[in-house]
């Protein structure tokens, strides 16, 4: 096969490029990234820790808010993840009280699946990278109190991602999951036959 042309399109998915690594969930849970959270799924991604006094609060309340509205598009075809920038710090029972605060602690009937995220520093560090949720300045990139406050939204089987502000407004912020993460074109604009 010969190589690939400068800047052509990259043929391999971000889904095949990431390591499937084992990680914990705030029900104490060991999952995998690809093949328990990814494959199959819609996700909208964030990067948070519990003890965060600016942007994760915001972001945590404005995932419960659009949550709901969420559920009719995607059904159990989407995941939150939520994972911590401080895996030495916040532990799965750590990240359990902290998604009891957001109404994600336990399995909900008709909402999508919230999951709050910890693993070994290495591990979270290669998801980070992996995702492409870093600052290109080192300086900020070490500061969790740094970090941007944004959902990475995404339809991992379609290679389909985008960073979407989660300051937006709840409306804006499910018409964009929608459009990007949706599995149909029917289902990406709302269309009903």
């Amino acid at each position: 096969m010969p190589p690939p042309l400068a800047g052509s399109i990259p043929t391999s998915r971000l889904l095949d490029r990431l390591p499937d690594l084992a990680l914990l969930n705030h029900r104490g849970e060991t999952v995998r990234l690809v093949g328990d959270l990814l494959a199959g799924r819609a996700v909208v991604i964030t990067a948070m820790y519990t003890t965060c006094r600016g942007s994760c609060p915001v972001t945590s309340q404005r995932l419960a808010d659009v949550r709901g509205a969420l559920w009719p598009i995607f059904g159990r075809r989407l995941s939150i993840l939520s994972f911590t920038l401080e895996p030495e710090v916040d532990t799965p029972e750590k990240l359990r009280d902290y998604a009891a605060a957001y109404g994600a602690d336990a399995r909900a009937e008709n909402l999508p699946d919230w999951q709050f995220l910890t693993g070994s520093p290495t591990a979270i560090e290669r998801m980070r990278r992996g995702l492409g949720l870093f600052d290109l300045d080192p300086a900020v990139d070490r500061d969790p109190a740094r970090h941007a406050a944004v959902l990475l939204c995404g339809n991992p089987d379609h290679d389909r991602w985008s960073l979407l502000p989660s300051g937006l407004r709840a409306g804006l912020l499910v018409e964009g999951i929608r459009r990007i993460a949706g599995f149909t074109f029917e289902q990406r604009y709302g269309i009903r036959a």
